[in-house]
């Protein structure tokens, strides 16, 4: 058995003991992986009549992360998948460069002594994909759960196709996958935005997400719409063309309010979908918690850099319980994107 990451100006690295590196995010990460620690188990209670339920990381990244913030730990989520109680039978864990996956494997292998049921598969997911569902071809009856961890384009519409025709029966492998349209913003009016814009083709396995581009840089539409144009095509993709019954979308907030990136959930499956938008509301009910906990914090370090702030100055933290400004999350379904009055103006 066998068989990252959100936006780039969200993370930093500190060094600790021994050369370990530790990468900070901000809170929207660890929000989001709570969600994932929230799901696994209950995906596997789920499936519990399944004598194997597997696990595919397309992007594993660091086994443990910390928040920039309150400079709390938070386990990665390779390290959430083989905590998952109940577990996975078998998990495979992908990570593209060398030395993380080097890491990767020595940490699981102290965190987890003596687990057999995972693999760590190094180099690009997108060609590892096939050893890795080789791998496991033996048990493509079998409930699986695939988590797509990307900052952008990294992932190709082809390995979404080949997980999602993977699984044997009549419900596919379930995918988590993020999605920015931000960063493929950022990317297409880069330095390299013509090679940018071709991975965003081999994301969505098709060009027609540049007729929403133009359509933003053209100003037909707003910077809220053309996130939401961005993230409904790839619904739309997954449920017309791979097939998927379902799909749901989590947008991941900043302290503005504003959107970061968006979660997206596709599965065949209505228990999957009722246990996830359970899990979506509660990380939608804690981001304002987890905002005004950051901006407090900030507060006090600020009182305490100018050297007025003493221990009675200090007051604990007050939940943000009362932020009737924050958007709540609500589940929506996807909208044929050829709708739209500006497509064909490419």
């Amino acid at each position: 058995m066998y068989c990252p990451s959100p936006i780039a100006s969200s993370i930093s690295a500190i060094p600790r003991a021994r050369g370990r590196v530790v990468r900070e995010w901000k809170y929207w990460t660890r929000n989001k992986l709570q969600i994932l620690a929230g799901y696994l188990p209950a995906f596997n209670v789920a499936s519990q009549r399944s004598p194997e339920r597997l696990y595919v990381d397309l992007m594993a990244g660091d086994p443990v992360n910390r928040d920039r913030d309150t400079h709390e730990e938070f386990d990665g989520s390779a390290r959430l998948a083989l905590a998952a109680t109940p577990g996975f039978t078998r998990l495979a864990f992908c990570e593209k460069e060398s030395r993380k996956a080097a890491a990767l494997r020595s940490d699981l292998s102290k965190q987890f002594p003596g687990d057999r049921r995972y693999h760590v598969y190094e180099g690009d997911c997108n060609v590892t994909i096939e050893q890795v569902l080789h791998h496991l071809r033996g048990w493509r009856w079998a409930p699986t759960f695939a988590f797509v961890d990307q900052q952008a384009a990294e992932a190709h519409w082809a390995t979404l196709e080949k997980l999602a025709a993977f699984r044997l029966g009549p419900r596919k492998t379930e995918i988590w996958i993020l999605a920015s349209p931000a960063m493929i913003t950022k990317g297409v009016h880069g330095t390299r935005g013509d090679a940018f814009a071709e991975r965003v083709d081999g994301l969505y396995g098709t060009d027609d997400w540049r007729r929403i581009q133009a359509a933003r840089d053209a100003d037909q539409i707003t910077a809220d719409e053309y996130r939401d144009e961005m993230v409904n095509l790839i619904r739309w993709r997954l449920q017309t063309v791979l097939g998927y019954a379902i799909t749901e979308r989590i947008p991941m907030h900043m302290l503005s309010g504003m959107a970061v990136y968006d979660m997206v959930f596709a599965t065949d499956h209505p228990v999957g979908r009722k246990i996830m938008t359970h899990l979506y509301r509660a990380a939608a009910e804690r981001e304002p918690n987890m905002m005004a906990e950051i901006e407090q914090l900030a507060r006090d370090r600020m009182l305490e850099e100018r050297g007025t702030m003493t221990l009675f100055d200090a007051e604990p933290f007050k939940e943000a319980v009362d932020d009737t400004t924050f958007p709540q999350w609500t589940s929506t379904e996807p909208w044929d994107p050829a709708s739209r009055v500006w497509w064909e103006n490419r």
